[in-house]
């Protein structure tokens, strides 16, 4: 399994990793693989047009289809991609071969291979729960993966694609819970909730590679989607209870932080639905809090300090190799003024780039154009919106921009790196983008360009 690496720069320049070519199937074995991709991908989408939890959702049988094939090949654009112009240090492919290699230890030695995941040989044995690097929970986040990869590889025998395409079946469901919940708040706006939920450019690419992030995704949204629908029920269920539970357990394992930045905004969406306060109040006020411990609890708790924890986390990132997509940020200290200080770029970073003349590397073009569509889709809202939407009260929307504004934040503070930042932040519009996209009044707009 991969040992004591780091978290992923993603550079974004060409370069043709060689490392792998022997790795890669021969052109022998490709017409079976071939076979085998287009066998798997049939049997896939019937069980997902035979899924109970996908009939719910409402979405006709050819939607459904049509947006499985798209993550698909989704999946396999961002695989070549990351084999001919990524840099050498590819993390798909090398989860992948990682994955392989664990099968082939599935195969050979069982006793080891599932006891390995338990073991660290680091010299602070389990310690380090929030370094990057020579940290045995660093490195359980990419190892979860591999496991996950060696049982595909059973049927998939190592190839990339095919291992992709199971990825992607899976986090197929993340994007459908989201579905179904957005489609309750705002019934009727079908085309708009399949647009922020399924089809944001940069959340359905990143999130269809052999990674973390669609298993955070998934994660997220099965988590979000639970919780929901327990508080609209008014009552929770074992089965939902657990599905909680093992959705932050998981989200612990795989992104810490996510899970401290999640408390805030679940607490004040528990407290908001069972006390039947107003969102825009209880939001803000529990989030004050939140903000109040962040800076003051290293004075009370002095084994847990949240401040030096992100200073070490940026720290890790500037020691990561140089990448074309780099950019600059502002060192932070462990102080209230050094955050504040370095807020409004954080936000700019997050919020506003890459801008759309800003093209270190060509792969970031179609980001570029993404980023400036929502920001003008954002201009839009204030002159043709529907008013008075029912759903814009539900509690779910104050959570999505909180805690996503926070993610944002945390995710502009550390990275200074465009490649890893477009990607960090893309499993988390779909939480703002399709209230945005609910909120526009396309047909006052279509109208208005008839009249010009």
């Amino acid at each position: 399994m991969i040992k004591g690496k780091g978290n992923a720069s993603n550079n974004l320049y060409p370069g043709h990793p060689r490392k792998y070519f022997n790795y890669l199937p021969t052109p022998k074995s490709f017409r079976l693989y071939y076979l085998l991709f287009l066998i798997y991908l049939v049997i896939l989408c019937l069980l997902l047009q035979r899924a109970s939890f996908i009939k719910k959702a409402g979405i006709t049988g050819r939607m459904i289809f049509l947006l499985f094939l798209l993550k698909v090949f989704a999946g396999i654009v961002l695989g070549w991609l990351s084999l001919h112009y990524y840099s050498a240090g590819s993390d798909y492919w090398d989860l992948n071969r990682a994955g392989w290699e664990e099968y082939q230890l599935m195969r050979t030695n069982p006793h080891e291979y599932l006891t390995n995941i338990f073991r660290t040989s680091y010299s602070n044995e389990y310690g380090g729960l929030f370094d990057s690097f020579q940290s045995f929970w660093n490195d359980l986040k990419n190892n979860l993966v591999i496991k996950l990869l060696s049982v595909f590889n059973i049927f998939s025998q190592g190839n990339y694609y095919i291992n992709s395409m199971y990825f992607n079946y899976l986090i197929f469901f993340g994007h459908v819970a989201l579905y179904r919940v957005f489609i309750k708040i705002y019934p009727g706006q079908t085309n708009s909730v399949i647009a922020g939920c399924f089809l944001l450019p940069s959340l359905l690419y990143f999130s269809s590679g052999i990674h973390r992030d669609g298993v955070v995704f998934l994660v997220l949204s099965m988590l979000v989607y639970t919780l929901f629908f327990s508080l609209q029920e008014k009552r929770i269920t074992p089965k939902q209870l657990v599905i909680i539970f093992l959705s932050i357990f998981l989200l612990f394992l795989m992104r810490i932080y996510l899970v401290f930045l999640l408390i805030p905004g679940l607490l004040a969406w528990i407290v908001t639905v069972k006390m039947k306060w107003l969102a825009k109040r209880t939001f803000p006020l529990v989030y004050l809090f939140a903000f109040l411990f962040f800076f003051q609890v290293h004075n009370f708790l002095h084994t847990l300090d949240p401040l030096q924890a992100m200073v070490q986390k940026q720290r890790d990132y500037f020691n990561l190799p140089h990448s074309v997509t780099g950019i600059s940020v502002d060192s932070l200290y462990p102080s209230f003024k050094s955050f504040l200080k370095n807020a409004p770029q954080a936000m700019n970073h997050v919020l506003l780039r890459p801008y759309l003349p800003e093209l270190p590397s060509p792969i970031l073009l179609p980001l570029n154009f993404e980023l400036f569509l929502y920001q003008l889709l954002f201009l839009i809202l204030f002159f043709f919106r529907n008013k008075n939407l029912p759903g814009n009260r539900d509690p779910l929307i104050c959570f999505g921009i909180f805690f996503t504004l926070t993610v944002f934040l945390f995710i502009g503070y550390i990275v200074p790196n465009l490649g890893t930042l477009v990607r960090y932040r893309s499993i988390y519009l779909p939480f703002i983008i399709t209230p945005l996209l609910c909120n526009v009044d396309f047909r006052k707009l279509s109208r208005f360009k008839i009249l010009n």
